[in-house]
């Protein structure tokens, strides 16, 4: 096996894992979406668009969790970044 057929390899591996990583990251989001109003409580704000959305954010802090290089602190930092995101204006 010359170096092009091991380097193939490590690409073709490297692409199977992240397609199945967004195909995890889809499928929990979608185990979440009917849960999240639930855990936020009823409102008026939370349309379907943004309980989909909250989803995808709680999955990959929980990756960001389950990461040995970032762990429990980097998933929150995520989290919090994120709600700052959402609550500053948009500029526009």
């Amino acid at each position: 096996m010359g170096i092009s057929d091991e380097s193939r390899r490590l690409a073709d591996t490297r692409e199977f894992l992240a397609m199945w990583s967004a195909a995890k990251e889809e499928h929990f989001a979608q185990e979440l979406v009917p849960m999240l109003p639930l855990l936020l409580g009823s409102s008026t704000n939370l349309d379907a668009a943004r309980v989909q959305e909250a989803a995808h954010h709680l999955v990959r802090a929980m990756h960001l969790a389950s990461a040995p290089e970032a762990g429990l602190p980097a998933a929150l930092e995520y989290l919090t970044q994120v709600i700052t995101a959402t609550r500053q204006p948009s500029a526009g």
